[in-house]
């Protein structure tokens, strides 16, 4: 009788020890780019317009509010000829980003324009927010506040 060759075994070895000399190299790194770099921030960044009075609304209230939001958005694009066939009113900015002579001050009449319609959608959409909040009682308008101490102490390092 042969004996069976031990060929198989040495490979697997080898494959496992070269998979666990893979893994500590990419632990290495991580942990070295943690130590160079310092650890990411914790929780989502505290932005603008309003991203934070809505993050502490509860589940609930924000799929409602979100819901009459994106009802707002499709009035408002309706309102000022912005959907999804014209790019939301981008194609006249493409238009004449793409023609020469290149005209700035159209371009930045359409820019103006854009800005404004912004505006007022945001403006409408605080609105509504606010409609929220004074239908709240005292009780979940504290725990409204206390939710919004909460997401603003999980950016202080």
């Amino acid at each position: 009788m042969t004996e069976p060759t031990k060929t198989p075994k040495r490979i697997w070895r080898i494959v496992l020890v070269a998979s666990l000399a893979l893994n500590l190299i990419v632990i290495g790194i991580g942990i070295g780019a943690m130590t160079k770099f310092g650890r990411p921030p914790e929780g989502p960044p505290a932005a603008a317009n309003g991203s934070v009075y809505l993050r502490a609304l509860s589940h609930e209230s924000r799929r409602n509010l979100g819901r009459d939001m994106r009802d707002l958005r499709k009035q408002h694009g309706e309102k000022h000829g912005r959907n999804r066939e014209n790019n939301y009113g981008y194609d006249s900015a493409i238009a004449v980003l793409t023609t020469t002579p290149f005209d700035a001050e159209k371009l930045a009449t359409i820019m103006e324009e854009q800005a404004q319609v912004s505006s007022e959608h945001l403006a409408q959409a605080r609105e509504m927010l606010l409609v929220h909040l004074s239908k709240m009682n005292d009780a979940e308008r504290q725990e409204y506040a206390a939710q919004i101490v909460k997401i603003l102490k999980r950016r202080q390092p």
